[in-house]
C-alpha cells in the first residue's frame, strides 16, 4: 500500500476553460519529470504514470486520450456534469489503487461530495507538492457561493417562510371572515389557513432550498456564450411567481369564504 495520502473535498469555484488548462499542464509536468526519472533509473514499466481524462456531459460519458478532445467536448456540451483528471501509474491500475502512484481531482457539478482531490504515492514530496498545486489552481477560482451555502441560509429560510406563511394566513382570514357569519371568524379562517401552509411548507422549502442549491452551485462551469441565467435575472423571474402566488392564494382564500357564507350561518 502506498505509504502516503492526502486528500480534500473541493467546495465553492468556478472553473473555466483556463482552469483545465492549468490541471493540465500543472500534471502532463509531472508526468513527463517523473517518467524521465524513473527511465533513468530503469525502473520497472509498471512505475511510469499515464495522465488520463473523463469527461461528462448531456448524460454521457467520454473518456478522451488527448486534452485538446477533452476541450472540443467541453465546448460543444449544453450541460457540463463532471470533469476527471487521473495521473495514474500502471502498478496503481493494477492494485486496484492499493499501490503505486495516484494523483486524481474529481470535479462534480451534481454532487459537492464527489468533488474532491486525493493523491497517494511512496514520494511524500511529491505527494505534497501534487496536492498544494492542484489546490493553487482550485482557490484561484474560488467564489462566494459560500455565503448562501451554509447551514445558516437554511435557518434563514425557514424563519422567512413561517413569517411569510403567517402573513398569508392573516390576509386570507381577514379576507375569508366577513363572509363567514360564525363567531371566531377570523380565528377559525385563520387558523384553516395556516394549517393549510405548514402542510405545504415542507414542500415549498424543498423547492427554496433547490432553487437556491442551483443559482448558487458548489461547483460552476464557466463556458463562453453559454452561462447560466444570471442569479440576478432568475431571482426577478422568482419574486414575480412569488407575487402571482400570493395574489392566487388571496383570490381563493376570498372565493372559499364567500362559498362557506352561503351554507354556514345567515
Amino acid at each position: 500500500m502506498a505509504k502516503f495520502l492526502r486528500d480534500g473535498y473541493l467546495e465553492n469555484f468556478t472553473v473555466t476553460e483556463q482552469t483545465l488548462e492549468q490541471i493540465n499542464d500543472f500534471l502532463t509536468e509531472r508526468e513527463t519529470a517523473t517518467n524521465q526519472k524513473l527511465q533513468q533509473e530503469e525502473a520497472e514499466d509498471d512505475q511510469l504514470l499515464l495522465l488520463n481524462y473523463i469527461i461528462r456531459f448531456d448524460s454521457r460519458g467520454y473518456k478522451p486520450n488527448e486534452f485538446s478532445d477533452l476541450k472540443k467536448y467541453y465546448a460543444q456540451a449544453n450541460n457540463v456534469e463532471r470533469i476527471i483528471f487521473t495521473l495514474d501509474s500502471n502498478q496503481s491500475v493494477n492494485t486496484n489503487r492499493l499501490y503505486g502512484t495516484h494523483f486524481e481531482i474529481r470535479i462534480d457539478a451534481k454532487d459537492p461530495k464527489n468533488t474532491f482531490i486525493q493523491v497517494s504515492s511512496d514520494d511524500g514530496d511529491a505527494v505534497d507538492s501534487v496536492f498544494s498545486g492542484l489546490m493553487e489552481i482550485i482557490n484561484k477560482g474560488k467564489n462566494k457561493n459560500w455565503l448562501v451555502r451554509n447551514t445558516w441560509s437554511q435557518l434563514i429560510v425557514q424563519i422567512l417562510g413561517v413569517a411569510v406563511g403567517f402573513v398569508i394566513s392573516l390576509i386570507a382570514g381577514l379576507q375569508a371572515a366577513p363572509h363567514i357569519n360564525i363567531e371566531n371568524s377570523f380565528v377559525i379562517t385563520f387558523l384553516f389557513a395556516f394549517l393549510i401552509f405548514s402542510n405545504a411548507w415542507g414542500f415549498i422549502n424543498q423547492q427554496i432550498l433547490r432553487f437556491l442549491e442551483y443559482t448558487f452551485p458548489n461547483v460552476q462551469f464557466s463556458r463562453q456564450g453559454k452561462s447560466s441565467l444570471h442569479w440576478l435575472s432568475q431571482a426577478f423571474v422568482g419574486g414575480i411567481v412569488v407575487a402571482a402566488t400570493l395574489l392566487m392564494l388571496g383570490k381563493v382564500f376570498n372565493w372559499v369564504g364567500e362559498i362557506l357564507g352561503k351554507y354556514i350561518g345567515a
